[in-house]
């Protein structure tokens, strides 16, 4: 301490008091920043220990330092690299390979190895490319997949639905029959969308009549997705198809999207479809959806 209690501090051969201290700092940070790495090496014919200047990426150390001169560095030749300041007497091979299921995203270059990831549709796992699972009927996809994760799912939240297996889809809302002017004829749940229809229901002011076109479709709709027992569904399907065997079993959402696709199928055939689910209802002893029916689409 001095006289006036300041406390003196040397630095590169100046003496400056404590308050110059800190306006030196970042000029030291970016002197450190800037400063060329190193390392020691001992010359082999004169024994003396040197501080040699290392390499930049890219190349590598054709010769050592003397007392002379400083390390001479080569470009890398083509096909290898070095990726950082270096002191290494040659350079690295690019050893990476693309594999199956995986593209080049990062060709071989004189500062970087060759970088391969999973192709689209793919994540990697225990450094196998494996494909993004599918989000089931009822879920849909919260996170997408990526070359480096699998896909998240989560399940259809109130007013959406999902109703096929995809990787790539979320959840969809539920259409508004009201602002299409048409009436719900079956509510959407998380497996399939809200289905509407013009057809005149039993209740409703609508323009249409039974028989046409649209109310086969909203008939075929509706009874598609009553609750009816998966077996007694398959029973119905066989009546229809005029055919003993039996239909392998699945979900209750898939066997009724199947249901659904083959009654419309048979309207677009032009058999009397309203008839024939009627008869059909009767004859799997569905008698609560066949009055229903009757009394939803105004049939005698």
């Amino acid at each position: 301490l001095g006289p006036a209690g300041g406390l003196l501090l040397s630095l590169a051969g100046a003496v400056l008091p404590p308050p110059a201290l800190p306006s030196l700092l970042p000029a030291l940070a970016v002197l450190g920043c800037n400063a060329q790495p190193t390392y020691r090496w001992k010359d082999a014919v004169t024994n003396e220990k040197l501080t040699c200047q290392q390499c930049p990426p890219g190349t590598f150390v054709a010769q050592h330092c003397t007392r002379a001169r400083q390390t001479l560095c080569q470009p890398c030749p083509d096909l290898h690299y070095t990726q950082y300041w270096n002191y290494l007497e040659k350079c690295r091979y690019c050893n990476v390979i693309c594999g199956e299921k995986q593209v080049e995203v990062q060709q071989c270059n004189s500062t970087h190895n060759r970088v391969c990831q999973c192709q689209e549709g793919y994540y990697s796992e225990m450094e196998f490319c494996i494909r993004h699972s599918e989000c089931p009927p009822g879920s849909g996809v919260e996170k997408p997949g990526t070359p480096f994760e699998n896909t998240q799912c989560r399940p259809c939240p109130r007013g959406f639905f999902s109703s096929s297996n995809s990787s790539t889809k979320p959840c969809q809302p539920h259409q508004d029959c009201e602002q299409q002017g048409k009436v719900t004829n079956v509510q959407g749940n998380q497996y399939h969308d809200t289905l509407c229809t013009s057809c005149r229901l039993g209740g409703t002011n609508s323009t249409q009549a039974p028989g046409d076109d649209d109310c086969e479709q909203a008939m075929i709709d509706f009874v598609a997705y009553q609750n009816i027992p998966i077996r007694k569904l398959k029973r119905l399907q066989q009546i229809l198809e005029r055919s003993p065997r039996k239909q392998a079993l699945g979900t209750r959402a898939a066997v009724q999207e199947k249901f659904r696709t083959f009654l419309t199928q048979l309207k677009e055939g032009h058999y009397e479809v309203t008839k024939e689910l009627l008869d059909a209802l009767r004859a799997a002893k569905l008698h609560s959806i066949e009055e229903k029916v009757r009394e939803r689409f105004l049939l005698d």
